[in-house]
């Protein structure tokens, strides 16, 4: 039986005549669904907001992890909330029984003036109490702030990260700005204007609209990519956002703010054609933009005469075994003749990106500089591994290779440029607007600077999209190869994603090949059944075809347990959604049982179960406490962690469980060990057997499965599916409905990003 506390949110179901309901609700900062019976009187619709504890345990349904509950409590003692999860040590149950026997002032009391008196209760001693007196000091300062902030719908667990961003006058900054609240992750919007509002803020406040055009500005980067806004989007964004029933912002307003906060150096307005940006993206893209441009010019000596350039490329073409296509012999002639200290290599799936990369490389070494001034980087520690395996030279992640020392501070930039005269950039198109910026800032003048990337693949998460922006420039000295090289006629997997890329249907696609294999799991007459069933009818209809879809992937995960190596880390499901029969959640706990079933450590967390040697990835952009990792090494001995950005979408193994301290160990590729708390599991760190084709970018794996339902129809286009699919290294399986399938080929993704590089 597991305990939790749940504030709900919404009423999907409710029976008044049993009590059954469906709760959509927060469980911490998690969102969760919750089922099961209210006592008579509470079930119905006007349960938001309400709180409950309920006792229960979680289960994995066709719709999703929910938490089924057997007991519910309604919560209404906020000291409770404070002592279980806020004080390190004592828990729901301790917390309980503590309020119980001395009472909320005694309690108060006794942790102030004399917190020995504890040892006398049953259920603490020793080593208890100093957890207690530890949190307890720790967290005194978080008795006025949660006063402040329970009452409007703030967790406990997002307390103690308010504390840790506006410190200990956290309650003087909120009741100063209460927006400053939507700096932390996991408070939005609507949440600190609820607290503004109830704090007596006035609907026209220029603090609150001001907050609202920040609030929308980063939104855009962060969810769409864009750098910047059309007025008239901004403005009809924020009638939406700030607008009531009752009340309404007059649009003279927004004017108003939008030129003073211009004034102010806030933001930057382009009044000729009506864009609206923050300050920091318009900097960022005027830099980069210069910096291109700056590269391109003709101002250096050629490393090499036409002549011996030819010799080169017939010694590199005598040792591969075959004769360079005429776009890759270009951009070998092009860096060895060439002035210039910036060079952009653009290939779509199968055009020897890496072939050609590793050959450039060996070209510097020879006649521009020895082999260790020479270093590539990527965005992800995957991508870096792959880069450094197939080029020979060394390779680190961007942030390793700026040295980031946490906060946004890097130890290479600007004033100490990095030590390399060529730095190689790999997979160029995933990296956004900020860390292009940070790479580019820490090149040294005289150092040349080659990107390479896949303009067809899925634009990078966070805003802005360099790379491809870059690609159009007229003075960028830019080399595309387009030339497919299939290694067999049975070979077809860069083929077909080649013909996917342009929207087309590939040919034959129902056959197997050796790299490509379509099993189709359909339902039968699907149309004719439209026309005679009832809903409820189809949907069990369509349940029953996704069933049997994950019922596949499983066997296909079960078959490369027993035939590969390294099965958990070879085979790779990606799938479309997070949510629903296929999506992440469900097969993650199910492939989770086929690739880990037997753990000698594990954990378990919001139904959640960690295990030693589990596959996991990071879910945020966050600083982290890591280390370098020694190979039979137990993490938990290492004895000097530092701060360090770990990504979303990063991939590693657990290699260590401690329970007694509630910690976890993850190995990324590097390698590098990150600690991670119990309490970060669904919320920084989730399984990754499978995972959405945006965390899996830069990736790549042996063998992938991919299933396609008409349920995904909204999220199938044909830059998600050639991504997807150029995922895998030696083989796809693609499992599913053949309208998806149709849908993810030739559904043309024109989605366009607003950046000032495009302009």
């Amino acid at each position: 039986m597991t305990t939790i506390h749940c504030k709900v949110k919404r009423v999907s179901y409710s029976n008044v005549e049993n009590g059954y309901v469906v709760l959509k609700g927060e469980s911490g900062k998690r969102l969760i669904t919750a089922v099961g019976n209210l006592p008579a009187g509470l079930a119905g619709d006007k349960l938001q907001g309400v709180e409950f504890e309920f006792d229960g345990q979680w289960e994995m349904s066709r719709y999703g992890r929910q938490f089924a509950f057997v007991r519910a409590r309604i919560i209404t003692n906020e000291t409770f909330y404070f002592l279980a999860k806020v004080v390190k040590g004592l828990g729901d149950k301790l917390a309980r029984r503590l309020l119980e026997h001395y009472g909320e002032k005694e309690l108060t009391r006794i942790f102030e003036n004399e917190p020995e008196k504890l040892l006398e209760f049953k259920g603490i001693k020793e080593k208890k109490l100093k957890q207690i007196q530890s949190s307890w000091e720790q967290r005194k300062n978080l008795r006025n702030l949660s006063e402040f902030l329970l009452p409007h719908g703030i967790t406990p667990n997002l307390l103690i990260r308010i504390f840790n961003a506006l410190g200990d006058d956290a309650v003087q900054k909120i009741r100063f700005n209460p927006y400053s609240l939507t700096e932390i992750r996991g408070i939005g919007f609507k949440t600190a204007d609820e607290i503004a509002r109830k704090l007596g803020l006035s609907f026209t406040s220029p603090h609150r609209i001001e907050a609202a055009i920040n609030h929308l500005l980063l939104e855009a980067g962060d969810q769409n990519g864009h750098t910047y806004l059309e007025r008239e989007t901004l403005s009809l964004q924020l009638s939406e956002l700030l607008d009531d029933e009752n009340e309404q912002v007059d649009p003279k307003i927004f004017t108003e703010i939008i030129d003073k906060m211009e004034k102010n150096g806030k933001i930057v307005l382009d009044r000729k054609q009506n864009f609206i940006a923050l300050k920091a993206f318009h900097f960022m893209e005027s830099f980069l933009e210069k910096f291109f441009r700056d590269r391109s010019r003709e101002r250096f000596k050629p490393l090499l005469k036409s002549a011996d350039l030819e010799l080169f490329i017939d010694r590199q073409q005598q040792r591969l075994g075959f004769d360079l296509a005429p776009e890759q012999r270009q951009i070998i002639t092009t860096i060895g003749t060439g002035k210039r200290r910036l060079y952009a290599l653009s290939g779509y799936a199968g055009t020897g990106k890496s072939t050609i990369a590793r050959l450039i490389l060996n070209l510097l070494a020879e006649n521009f500089c020895e082999r260790k001034q020479i270093t590539c980087c990527a965005f992800t520690g995957m991508a870096a591994a792959r880069v450094r395996k197939l080029s020979g030279f060394q390779a680190y992640t961007i942030h390793s290779l700026l040295r980031y020392q946490g906060d946004n501070h890097f130890e290479f930039n600007r004033e100490k440029p990095l030590p390399y005269k060529v730095i190689l950039l790999d997979e160029a198109g995933m990296v956004n607007t900020q860390i292009f910026y940070r790479l580019t800032l820490a090149v040294a003048p005289e150092t040349i600077f080659i990107m390479i990337g896949d303009p067809a693949q899925l634009p990078p998460i966070g805003a802005g999209n360099v790379f491809a922006d870059i690609l159009d420039k007229p003075y960028l000295d830019h080399t595309s190869l387009t030339r497919i090289f299939r290694q067999s006629e049975n070979s077809v997997l860069v083929y077909f994603a080649n013909i996917i890329r342009k929207g087309e249907l590939p040919p034959n696609y129902e056959n197997n090949y050796e790299d490509f294999i379509f099993i189709r799991e359909d339902i039968p007459n699907y149309m004719q059944l439209k026309r005679e069933l009832p809903e409820k009818e189809l949907r069990e209809i369509r349940g029953l075809c996704n069933d049997r879809i994950r019922e596949l992937i499983l066997e296909l995960a079960a078959k490369a347990v027993t035939r590969l190596k390294f099965p958990t880390w070879d085979f790779q499901v990606l799938t479309p959604v997070r949510r629903g029969p296929l999506g992440t959640e469900i097969l993650n706990h199910q492939l989770q049982n086929v690739f880990n079933p037997n753990s000698i450590c594990q954990t378990e967390r919001f139904g959640t179960i960690f295990k030693v040697d589990d596959k996991v990835v990071h879910l945020q952009n966050k600083d982290m406490e890591c280390a370098r990792y020694q190979v039979d090494t137990l993490p938990s001995h290492i004895g000097s962690w530092h701060r360090q950005r770990i990504f979303n979408g990063f991939v590693g193994i657990i290699k260590e469980i401690d329970l007694d301290n509630e910690l976890f160990y993850v190995v990324y590729p590097g390698p590098l060990v990150v600690r991670y708390k119990f309490d970060q599991i669904r919320d920084i760190i989730d399984l990754a057997y499978c995972l959405t084709v945006h965390k899996a970018q830069g990736s790549q794996y042996k063998y992938v499965a991919i299933p396609l339902s008409n349920s995904h129809f909204m999220m199938l286009n044909n830059k998600w599916f050639y991504t997807a699919i150029t995922r895998a290294e030696k083989k796809v399986y693609l499992i599913g409905q053949q309208y998806a399938l149709k849908r993810g080929c030739t559904n043309v993704d024109t989605t366009i990003r607003n950046t000032f590089l495009s302009l």
